[in-house]
């Protein structure tokens, strides 16, 4: 019985408390780190031992935590501006109260956090900080990374060998060019019959902005500039193309195997993350853009006749449409590499 109502009671805590409430405590750790030792002001409260690393315990707080380091010669204050704990992000997870826990959390500090690390450079003009220890950046010295997108050799559409180069330009920046070899066929589709004898290549401009100025570390935002030219060939029906609406249709489409001839213009938006282990690296990144498409059909038994509708959304009738126009491009992918 008492069990039973422990049961009950952790399961009304759960459902009806809001996360960051629960879940976090009044103080959370921050490890400030400094280029050069030096002493620490937390809110007026000076700290006198000298160190180039100190972990403490602050208040979570809405406004920003202020600190000031200092030594014979250097000085610096800095404002650490706080966020949303992770406790209070996971208020989003659908329960039967709608979400109000978000609401409940809004009324108190706990909701709250600072970055985990701090990094003060004493040198610097500004007062900027980071949120990593630039000392320890695997790649503080390497700055190049060759990548490979394993993916794109089992890839359905436009199978291929990817290759990347990223070259880190500055603190936030850092530019990546690629070029892909379209393969004759995936590799997934080996035992297939028909073989569309795909060739061509692809190539692309991408210049990133990091947002922890880590470069090439962490989360990032980028631009990429994407050509495609390739050629291969495909099996599709042909004749009367509204063939559900079309009352004449009398079952006179037949399939046809003909050539594509297809460039393509794509600006991409994308975000990404990249985590380097040693020197490996891993980059997964989604985005969103415009592609403008020119797409001609040769080898066709009837060149007049149109390309059938298929009843639902179809991947190779929206890749194989002739003409020229524009289109959504979602690119999505990760890349795997290595950092010298």
């Amino acid at each position: 019985m008492r069990y039973c109502k422990t049961l009950i009671f952790s399961t009304l805590v759960l459902t009806l408390c809001s996360c960051a409430t629960m879940f976090n405590s009044k103080k959370t750790s921050v490890t400030i780190l400094t280029s050069e030792p030096s002493s620490l002001t937390i809110d007026k409260d000076t700290i006198g031992q000298v160190a180039a690393s100190r972990s403490l315990e602050v208040k979570r707080n809405k406004e920003p935590l202020t600190i000031t380091v200092f030594n014979d010669s250097l000085s610096k204050t800095v404002n650490i501006k706080s966020k949303n704990s992770f406790a209070y992000w996971l208020n989003v997870y659908p329960n039967w109260h709608f979400w109000t826990g978000f609401y409940i959390d809004t009324k108190t500090k706990k909701r709250y956090t600072y970055p985990r690390t701090v990094y003060v450079d004493l040198g610097g003009s500004d007062s900027t900080y980071l949120t990593y220890n630039p000392v320890s950046d695997p790649l503080n010295k390497q700055t190049h990374i060759f990548k490979l997108t394993p993916l794109k050799i089992v890839g359905f559409s436009n199978p291929s060998v990817e290759l990347s180069y990223e070259l880190k330009t500055s603190r936030s920046f850092s530019t990546q060019i690629m070029a892909s070899y379209m393969l004759p066929f995936s590799v997934i589709e080996i035992a297939n019959d028909f073989k569309p004898e795909m060739k061509g290549y692809r190539v692309s401009l991408e210049e990133r902005f990091y947002l922890k100025k880590s470069a090439p570390l962490g989360t990032y935002l980028s631009f990429e500039i994407n050509y495609l030219n390739n050629q291969y060939k495909d099996i599709w029906y042909f004749g009367v193309k509204e063939i559900y609406t079309d009352t004449t249709y009398n079952f006179t489409n037949y399939p046809d195997t003909f050539g594509v001839k297809k460039q393509t213009y794509s600006l991409n938006f994308k975000y990404g993350y990249q985590k380097i282990f040693n020197r490996f690296s891993i980059d997964i990144y989604a985005g969103l853009g415009l592609r403008y498409k020119d797409v001609k059909h040769f080898d066709r038994i009837k060149p007049e006749d149109e390309m059938e509708l298929p009843r639902h959304p179809n991947m190779y009738y929206m890749t194989n449409r002739e003409g020229k126009y524009w289109t959504i491009s979602i690119p999505l992918n990760i890349k795997i590499g290595w950092a010298f």
